[in-house]
């Protein structure tokens, strides 16, 4: 059993930059993922982070494994998307001042709990193979997640309602992502264009995440994190994907990093409770740059950008200080 609380060791630069500015951190979640994801993740994981994930996902790690539809699958998106993630921030700690907070979009909390000391990286990546696991087997029929924009709440609630699907995300006043059965939400699609919706997606996730059906792989989950639930402050505030409550202990944070698995995600008030604590930069550690879209609807007076807007950690360190 590996010792309780451990987690890689934390470097940071001062707690604020140069010019006095404060950085919060996001990871992003499922979707972003590109064929050059897992090549940059084989070309720069190293040590025993490199060694685990090589164990973990060996369909990906392989030099003759045809990956390009393999990253998508839940089982080793995960890992994958969890390894380039700890990846890319341990490169980054050392320039880095200490965030004021940091914040991670489904499975992206896996990497934000990770980054403040909750479990160290090479056991995160197990971790993330069986979340993915746990959530596949609690819901086995054919299911996924609708987003749909342009929308009031009220008639996002009544489609959910109206083809037994649950709402998963609040991703802001007109954007919301409900999951079920993908019968239902091909119907709900439909409806939902019919309504006036200015756009809808079926997202690249075969699980209907963030919904009561995976309540079975919540409490699973949260026994797996026993090894690391004991009483210890993190290095910074993580808040709460499901409403972005502040979790300054282990065990508070690993019980919302449960407890999200199967309740519904309210990434706008995530958001919120983000600019209240009045960062000056946001860094989305990706892949993708979804994360910085979202908050630049709510706070355009943030300066955001993502990882992947650099081509090396020296322009992240130059843009933030």
């Amino acid at each position: 059993m590996p010792e309780a609380g451990v987690a890689d060791t934390q470097v940071f630069a001062p707690s604020v930059t140069s010019d006095g500015k404060r950085l919060a951190v996001l990871f992003s979640g499922q979707g972003g993922q590109q064929p050059e994801t897992l090549q940059r993740l084989k070309a720069e994981a190293e040590g025993e982070l490199a060694s685990v994930l090589a164990a973990t996902i060996p369909e990906l790690w392989q030099e003759s494994s045809d990956s390009s539809l393999q990253i998508y699958r839940n089982r080793l998106a995960q890992p994958l998307i969890f390894g380039y993630q700890m990846t890319l921030w341990r490169q980054l700690q050392p320039l880095l001042p200490r965030p004021v907070a940091v914040a991670g979009y489904s499975l992206g909390e896996m990497a934000a709990c990770c980054a403040a000391g909750a479990f160290p990286a090479s056991a995160g990546v197990p971790l993330c193979a069986l979340r993915a696991d746990l959530m596949d087997s609690a819901f086995p029929a054919a299911s996924g997640l609708l987003a749909i924009i342009g929308l009031k709440r009220q008639q996002a609630d009544a489609i959910a309602a109206g083809h037994g699907l649950a709402l998963a995300i609040v991703n802001g006043q007109r954007h919301f992502v409900l999951g079920g059965a993908q019968s239902a939400l091909a119907a709900a699609q439909r409806q939902a264009l019919a309504q006036g919706a200015e756009r809808t997606v079926v997202l690249p996730v075969a699980t209907p995440a963030h919904t009561p059906l995976l309540a079975a792989a919540s409490g699973a989950f949260h026994s797996a994190l026993a090894p690391w639930d004991q009483p210890g402050r993190l290095a910074f505030p993580v808040l709460s994907a499901i409403d972005g409550r502040a979790a300054q202990q282990r065990p508070a944070a690993l019980a919302a990093l449960a407890r999200q698995i199967s309740t519904p995600l309210d990434w706008a008030a995530c958001l919120a409770n983000l600019v209240e604590m009045q960062p000056d930069r946001v860094l989305e550690i990706g892949p993708g740059n979804a994360l910085c879209r979202l908050l630049e609807e709510v706070a355009p007076g943030i300066a955001a950008r993502a990882t992947g807007d650099f081509r090396s950690a020296e322009g992240i360190r130059r843009w933030l200080h």
